[in-house]
């Protein structure tokens, strides 16, 4: 059953961030790989932005433990009802340039919308 995000706690919402960029840097490192042969210079922008994701996830990290501990339970954005459900990058290939671009928009768009809800 999905919790409603107004209904979360501190330690849910950093545990929901720290799940999100993961899952993020995935997103960002199968771009990469799906751009790789055809556009190798925006295929490394998204392996750049696959390091940045997995530094947010590392940070985020640090200050969970400081916080509340070493155990961080799993919640994903399919747990919290309102929050945006991406579709599977494996399921919208093949990827084009501007698919890829667009999405990758998207994803910042709704990741700054997150936290600035969770500020």
């Amino acid at each position: 059953m999905a919790k409603n995000f107004k209904d979360l706690s501190e330690q849910e919402i950093l545990a929901l961030a720290i799940s999100s960029e993961e899952t993020d840097a995935r997103i960002y490192a199968d771009f990469a790989a799906g751009l790789k042969a055809d556009y190798p210079a925006t295929a490394q922008i998204f392996k750049e932005m696959e390091a940045e994701e997995d530094e947010h996830r590392r940070r985020l990290i640090e200050e969970y433990r400081r916080r509340f501990g070493e155990h961080i339970p799993l919640i994903r954005r399919e747990d919290v009802k309102g929050f945006v459900h991406r579709k599977p990058v494996w399921m919208i290939r093949p990827m084009g340039i501007n698919t890829v671009r667009r999405q990758a928009e998207i994803m910042e768009t709704e990741t700054r919308r997150f936290y600035e809800r969770a500020a």
